[in-house]
Formats: C-alpha cells, structure tokens, sequence
C-alpha cells in the first residue's frame, strides 16, 4: 500500500492553531484530499521523530520560542527534502514573543512587527482584509484571493518568492503577507496570519480553502492537479461518450470518490490501533486467568470449595477465535474494495471519471487489495495449523 502524504501540526510550542480545535477544519479538508495529518508532541523536536513527514507545520507559537538546537535540526530537515509552513499573527514575533524568525530568514523571509489593515477591501472590519494581489504559482491555482485576518506583513529577500501582497489602499500598502522559498531540496512557506486557516475564521472562504490544499500539496512534493473533473471535461470534447453533468456535479461526485478511498486507508489505519489494543487485552485476561486459577486451587485445598476453572479458554482456543474473527474482517473487506472498483469502472466506462484518476485510483486499491490477499492467505495458514 502506497502511504499517504503525512503532514505533522506541531503542539510543542504553545501553537494557536491547533488541530483538535482552531485547526479541525483544516484537518479534515486535508484528510479529505489525500493528506495523512498528526499533531507532533514529542518535546523537543528531535530529527528522528520527523523524519517520517513530508510537511511540518507551525500554527502561530504564542510565548514560546524554538531552541537553537531545533532550528538547527529544522533547517536540515528542508534542505533534505522536507516542507516547513511557518504561521504567525499580527505584531509578529516581538507580539507573540516567539522567534519564528529566526528559522525562517535563513530561508529569505521575516515575520515583521506590524498589523495589517484594509479599510476597503474588508470581510466587514479592516484588521480582516482581502488580499487578492496575487502571483502566478501553484499555491494559487485557482484562488481569486484570500482572507487574511490580524495578519502581519512580512520581509522578503534573497531567492524568496512574494505569492500575496496587500493592496495600495492597504496599511501597510503594497507589502507581503505570504511567501515561499526553496531551499536545498524542500520547500518553504511563511504566512504573517495563522487565522487564514482558523476554524469559524478564515477557512470560511472558499479562496482559503482551495489556497490551503495548494499549498500543502506543493510543500509535499506533490503537484497534481487540484481538479480532475477538467480532464474529464477535455475528454469528453475530443469524442468520448460522457454524460452531461454539471462540472460542481462532477467535483462532488470526484470528492465523494475521494473520500471513500480515503476511508479504506484511514481503516486500516485504526485496525492497525485495534490490533495493539486487543494484544494488551489479551495478555491481561491470559494474567487474570493464571491467577484465578492459583486462587482456585488454594481455595480447594484449604477450604474443600470447588470453583470451576474450565469457562476460561486456552490460549490456543482464544487465538483461533481470533484468526476467524480477523479473517472475516479481512475477507469483508476484500469484498468491499473489490465493490469500489466495479464502481470505479462503471464511471470510467461512461465516461464521467477521467482516466488519469482511474488509474490513480485503481493503483491505490490494487496495491491494498494485494496486501489484503496476502495477508488473509497468511491468517488462513495460521488457523489450518492450530486447529
């Protein structure tokens, strides 16, 4: 099974944006495309522990500030391929007390100690402006602008690259409010406002939306193309029998789609967590059921009481019980994806799906429906042997 894009929220600095509240949304939009998403607790920040994540996240750190030893190890981890989101708020760092830059200059963008303002573009306050200065680049394919609340601007030099800027009306006028850099083989991206995400907030607007997949794709290496319906839309032109559907009906259908893959990946996920769960369980019954055992023949000898001891079962009768019971689980998943692919086919066959999403589709399940296979055949061998 090919592994999702894993990106990490990090929680050791205090951060606002926090994944089980002001970043749930955000969570869920990015689990819903593709994306594997964790928050990261384990202080300090040590380069092992990161290592397994294409994208490291920084959701605005309130009082609290990165040890040299961290930046250190951040640094490398971009140069070596990884992707770093830095958020802050407004009045920058000296506003939050934290020294986000201090990592990022290293990469040609600071967080400046400003508030920025926009008394006509405006989401019904200025200190909640619109920024729809936008640069050509992946991060905003298809963005028209975006909200950006009590956001600071920033200062951009080197190979840094301006994406969003104010406007001329604006407070600060005509400055940056979200950059990018690459550096060595990874990737950078620096926002003076961690509110664009913000659940209830910024995420509200469909600009921010569609901003946050970009960018996280890009920051992950990953640079397909955001809506495949297009393509399904472009073949259908050139002679292939389609249906007419509306192109919103075809994103929803392409989202649902998603999501079910999706729900495949994140099951196995939770098995895998069930799986340890019950391991645990049964080692505490295995214990309780040794020390019943003592407490019933001591009983025996001492007071001439009987107790049965036989309703326990043996180690070798639970671990039948469990080889059918995982086998079932296997085998009705099997059946399940195996559903989903005649499913794939049928869009595929009326042209509503376009090729390029079958086949990456079709790969995803029949990478998993090999590993289920196999693992089922081994479980079947297991059983054969004890029973």
């Amino acid at each position: 099974m090919n592994r999702r894009m894993k990106v990490f929220f990090d929680q050791t600095q205090n951060e606002r944006g926090k994944l089980d509240t002001t970043y749930s949304t955000l969570g869920k939009l990015l689990t819903d495309n593709d994306l594997d998403v964790e928050p990261y607790t384990e202080f300090m920040i040590i380069a092992k522990n990161i290592k397994d994540a294409e994208v490291l996240v920084f959701g605005c750190p309130n009082s609290s500030k990165l040890r040299p030893t961290e930046i250190e190890i951040l640094t490398r981890y971009v140069k070596a391929g990884g992707g770093l989101f830095l958020l802050s708020l407004s009045g920058g760092d000296r506003g939050l007390m934290n020294n986000l830059t201090k990592l990022s200059k290293t990469f040609g963008i600071e967080f400046d100690n400003t508030a920025v303002k926009d008394e006509r573009s405006n989401a019904g306050l200025p200190t909640m402006p619109f920024v729809s200065n936008l640069i050509a680049h992946p991060c905003t394919e298809d963005v028209k602008d975006i909200l950006y609340p009590s956001g600071c601007s920033l200062k951009v030099s080197g190979s840094a690259v301006v994406i969003a800027s104010t406007s001329e009306m604006a407070d600060p006028a005509n400055q940056p409010v979200i950059a990018v850099a690459e550096y060595g083989k990874g990737r950078v991206i620096c926002s003076g406002s961690y509110e664009i995400f913000r659940k209830g907030g910024g995420l509200k607007h469909a600009g921010n939306q569609t901003f946050a997949i970009n960018a996280l794709r890009w920051l992950s290496g990953d640079v397909r193309l955001t809506k495949p319906s297009k393509v399904a839309k472009a073949e259908s032109k050139k002679g292939a029998p389609a249906a007419e559907v509306s192109s919103a009906k075809l994103d929803e259908m392409e989202g649902a789609l998603r999501r079910l893959v999706n729900a495949v990946f994140d099951l196995q996920k939770d098995i895998g967590k069930v799986a340890e769960q019950i391991t645990k369980v049964d080692g505490n019954v295995e214990t309780l059921r040794d020390q019943f055992q003592d407490f019933a023949e001591k009983t025996q000898q001492q007071l001439g009481i009987m107790i049965p001891t036989k309703q326990f079962k043996t180690p070798e009768e639970n671990q039948e019980v469990d080889l059918q019971t995982d086998i079932k689980a296997l085998q009705r998943e099997i059946k399940s994806i195996q559903q989903l692919k005649d499913h794939i086919d049928q869009r595929l066959s009326s042209g509503i799906m376009a090729k390029e999403t079958y086949d990456e589709q079709v790969k995803k399940l029949d990478t998993r429906l090999q590993s289920l296979k196999k693992h089922l055949k081994t479980k079947k061998k297991e059983l054969k042997e004890i029973a």
